[in-house]
């Protein structure tokens, strides 16, 4: 994986609309405020002379996908979250993955509630596995009276891209990161690596949720904050992957695919294309979720 530690930090740019977007009406008072994508195709995967790209980044091929969908502005976040806790008792036994002086450690008493640092209601929720995500989702499904759900893959990518086809949605330029994203910045090198994208975005660890400025879509950290669980199961490549933005699911799947990156990532993994994999019922201090739904 390529997770990195954040050790220090500085101040962030605040956040501002972007042009363009298209909002959907709330299904419920504290429902997501969510925006309509259109329809739409793009190529996903790496080039051939990517440096940064790994394996599961190719073959290079277009998606296309033809129907709209709604997404929520933000990731989901610890109020949202607690909410659901709340209404169905949810348990949140079994522990999480956390960030210590010796790396990343199973800390069996963290959980989204205590992820190993400081968090407000408006900070993305971490600490959830894939499952929690789905049970979320069914939740809010039935207290709002519409289907929600995880991003296909490639719906993320989608909304994720704004309708641009550079390695970010703000471009290639890394002193631009830290206006749109929460990464391992200039001050808070991992101690080992020491590298860091050139930039000062001002966390430490998460930041609360819409602390960026958005895409061409208005959404806030797509890219940065947490990483985001998706519907599809990991395959190790795009070799069998749908092209018609649906997401890859098989039976008896164990691994579920992860997009976006986190307040951990550095040069390489801060692109679009950047894939990650974790088992469904893992938990780490880097990973949240953002909901969907059809229109």
């Amino acid at each position: 994986m390529r997770f990195l530690a954040v050790i220090t930090g500085a101040l962030a740019l605040s956040s501002a609309g972007a042009a363009g977007e298209t909002h959907v009406p709330n299904d419920c008072n504290d429902c997501p405020a969510l925006v309509a994508i259109a329809p739409g195709s793009f190529e996903r995967g790496a080039l051939p002379d990517d440096r940064a790209a790994d394996e599961g980044e190719f073959p290079r091929h277009r998606v296309t996908i033809n129907k709209p969908f709604a997404i929520a502005q933000t990731a989901v976040t610890v109020g949202e979250f607690g909410a659901f806790v709340a209404a169905t008792a949810y348990p949140h036994e079994g522990g999480c993955h956390t960030l210590t002086d010796d790396g990343w450690r199973a800390d069996p008493k963290a959980s989204w509630v205590d992820p190993g640092f400081a968090q407000t209601a408006k900070h993305p929720v971490v600490c959830v596995s894939w499952r929690d995500a789905n049970a979320y989702v069914e939740w809010l499904s039935k207290r709002a009276g519409r289907a929600y759900r995880l991003l296909t893959e490639a719906e993320w990518e989608l909304a994720a891209r704004g309708g641009t086809a550079t390695r970010n949605f703000w471009g290639d330029d890394d002193w631009a990161t830290c206006r749109y994203a929460n990464v391992n910045d200039i001050t808070a090198k991992n101690k080992t690596a020491k590298v860091g994208v050139n930039c000062t975005d001002g966390f430490l660890y998460t930041a609360p949720v819409a602390s960026f400025l958005p895409n061409q879509f208005g959404l806030y950290d797509m890219v940065g904050n947490a990483w985001q669980w998706t519907a599809d199961c990991w395959l190790g490549d795009y070799a069998r992957a749908p092209r018609d933005g649906s997401a890859v699911d098989v039976a008896g799947c164990k691994e579920r695919v992860l997009r976006g990156g986190s307040w951990t990532d550095t040069p390489g993994p801060v692109r679009i294309n950047a894939r990650e994999h974790r088992q469904a019922n893992e938990r780490l201090s880097i990973i949240g979720f953002r909901v969907a739904r059809d229109l």
